[in-house]
């Protein structure tokens, strides 16, 4: 975990956030592109400090990849708007992971398809198979977690 919270009265546990990453659904990854940053909301899978990712052969994600495997990533589960008579009263309930790390294509079938697996287990329970056209088809990375910070707001 990291220390770079404002409001330590909000952070969660390193088990927490872990959780949180295990349960979430929508992952908001940030990438540089050049002096601009650039991001992209996306499915994921979570296993053992690792997010994995999965596209496209071709895009703009893939060639800033490459260009930079620095990113940054944030999960944000349980939201809920608490509404006030004031409106600088209003605030909003969540729990959310950011983090940072670096991402790398995955290569090979078999490697392709556990990542697939972890991925698929995000989502749905059970065992699936993929074809050979479906993984050449799909390019896979992951994102090996160096640090992240977790808070609450509930």
């Amino acid at each position: 975990m990291d220390d770079m919270l404002r409001r330590k009265d909000r952070q969660l546990s390193a088990q927490a956030a872990n959780e949180l990453l295990a349960q979430g659904k929508i992952c908001h990854l940030a990438l540089a592109a050049h002096d601009e940053p650039y991001l992209v909301t996306m499915n994921y899978g979570y296993q053992d400090t690792t997010l994995y990712f999965h596209c496209a052969g071709a895009g703009k994600k893939l060639e800033l990849l490459r260009q930079n495997s620095r990113v940054c990533f944030t999960v944000i589960a349980d939201t809920k708007l608490v509404a006030s008579e004031k409106a600088c009263d209003f605030t909003m309930k969540y729990r959310s992971v950011v983090g940072y790390g670096t991402a790398r294509l995955v290569e090979g079938h078999e490697e392709k398809s556990r990542a697939l697996d972890v991925i698929m287990a995000q989502y749905a329970p059970g065992e699936f198979e993929y074809t050979q056209p479906c993984l050449a088809a799909t390019t896979v990375f992951v994102v090996d977690i160096e640090s992240m910070t977790a808070k609450s707001n509930y």
